[in-house]
């Protein structure tokens, strides 16, 4: 078994709850008496974002030297986004669930934990990828980390909502972008 091969066993564990997490929390929100449209769009956005990121762990099949600090990283990275699904689409949630309190109680968390994340795709990709710093999907990613501090500072659920809106659509066409286009990835 190569290192590789070694660091992919946890990151599909970890990502496989993460996975099972957010689709039986898809399926609580459409049982729920009142799902709230924010909370359905983020967790469509962390499906996305867990599959996304499953793809796109094949470009460490290059990386060629693996040390504990660069699997702590990339294990630390995939426990955060399962952080972010548990947050959003917690397993003890009810049908009776108040989904626009509950996001509301978690914001600060999930926001503060998806801009950790950015950054932290930003160090992994440029550490371990050697993505330059100024590849245009930076600027992606800084826009999604703008918007994630915006989602920390607001309580208006109209916001939310244009930044869930916002950011799948930004994420979307940024794969696109640079995983289906030739020569700009």
């Amino acid at each position: 078994m190569s290192h590789f091969e070694y660091v992919m066993v946890i990151v599909s564990i970890i990502l496989g709850l993460g996975l099972t997490v957010i689709l039986r929390g898809l399926a609580r929100l459409a049982r729920g008496a009142l799902p709230c449209a924010v909370v359905v769009i983020w967790g469509f956005l962390l499906l996305f974002l867990f599959l996304q990121n499953w793809w796109a762990f094949w470009d460490l099949a290059q990386v060629t030297q693996w040390t504990q600090p660069s699997f702590l990283f990339v294990a630390l990275y995939c426990c955060i986004m399962y952080a972010m699904a548990e947050l959003m689409l917690p397993i003890g949630a009810t049908p009776e669930t108040d989904w626009t309190a509950h996001f509301l109680s978690i914001r600060k968390w999930f926001f503060s934990l998806l801009s950790l994340l950015t950054v932290l795709a930003v160090l992994l990709t440029y550490t371990k990828l050697h993505v330059p710093l100024t590849h245009p999907y930076r600027s992606i990613q800084g826009f999604v980390l703008l918007l994630s501090i915006a989602g920390l500072s607001t309580t208006n659920m109209r916001v939310h909502l244009g930044i869930a809106v916002t950011i799948m659509s930004v994420l979307i066409v940024g794969q696109v972008l640079f995983r289906l286009v030739p020569g700009l990835a």
